[in-house]
């Protein structure tokens, strides 16, 4: 699937389902993010008997060995990926008709009939990748996207540092530190913004805005393909990495938009 290079990061929560919806966050740092990788995947999309078996009772695409996962998720598909993950290979034969079918449902609409989360198959995660390139993502812990996040800010900035030719070294970028993260994640229900296309280096670090929604847009309905998104946004803070000292910072322009979330 060709994906668009979105040089900024956006994600909205929907708190009472668990529900991440996001641009410029990809598998890969979903991968990179979590602590381990699921067991076992099932798609919710597509039947490619060459590629990947297939389990006879449900009729779907599964991938049951560690590198076969870490591969799959890190390569690119022609198609939007859609999975969720299950604890034990033989959980899926316990499915019924109409829980396969729910299955369906929720790989062709992307959005589940009951919970995304199913008690046979003790699921974490349910991964659907938008066509538009957005990814729509259920947790069962929503801590674990935080790591997740800092995944995609790390990708960001490596990408931002090497976009400026003044800057020959190569640069490491440790993971974002915890109390950011939460801070971050706490402007999520609001709609996210992290600005890496509106980044500038000043006295050896790189300032990265970090904004809100001051729409009170549902979910679905953002869309960076769209024009005056900027106009739409409000600057809360600035997100700081030190080119130096590998520190990262947040300084905060309007504490109010914080303190709404604790």
């Amino acid at each position: 699937m060709r994906r668009l290079q979105r040089k900024y990061i956006y994600a909205n929560l929907e708190k009472l389902d668990n529900l991440v919806f996001a641009y410029g966050i990809d598998q890969s740092d979903f991968v990179h993010g979590i602590k381990s990788l699921p067991a076992n995947l099932v798609s919710l999309v597509g039947v490619d008997d060459n590629e990947h078996a297939v389990n006879a009772h449900t009729g779907l695409n599964v991938i049951n060995d560690e590198n076969e996962i870490r591969r799959y998720l890190l390569q690119s598909h022609a198609l939007p990926v859609k999975w969720l993950d299950y604890d034990e290979v033989g959980d899926l034969d316990f499915l019924t008709a109409t829980e396969i079918a729910e299955l369906l449902y929720l790989g062709h609409m992307d959005r589940p009939i009951r919970s995304p989360f199913n008690y046979k198959l003790r699921n974490h995660y349910v991964f659907l990748e938008q066509r538009n390139g957005g990814i729509k993502v259920y947790f069962y812990y929503i801590s674990a996207f935080s790591h997740i996040l800092s995944a995609a800010i790390v990708r960001h900035t490596l990408a931002a540092y090497r976009g400026r030719r003044m800057f020959m070294r190569s640069l490491s970028v440790p993971r974002v530190p915890e109390a950011i993260l939460k801070q971050l994640v706490q402007l999520m229900p609001d709609g996210l913004f992290i600005y890496f296309d509106q980044s500038m280096v000043r006295q050896r670090q790189l300032l990265v805005p970090v904004h809100t929604e001051t729409t009170g847009n549902e979910i679905e309905v953002f869309d960076p393909a769209r024009g005056g998104e900027n106009r739409r946004t409000h600057h809360v803070a600035t997100l700081t990495f030190n080119l130096n000292s590998g520190v990262w910072d947040l300084q905060v322009q309007d504490q109010a938009a914080f303190e709404e979330h604790l």
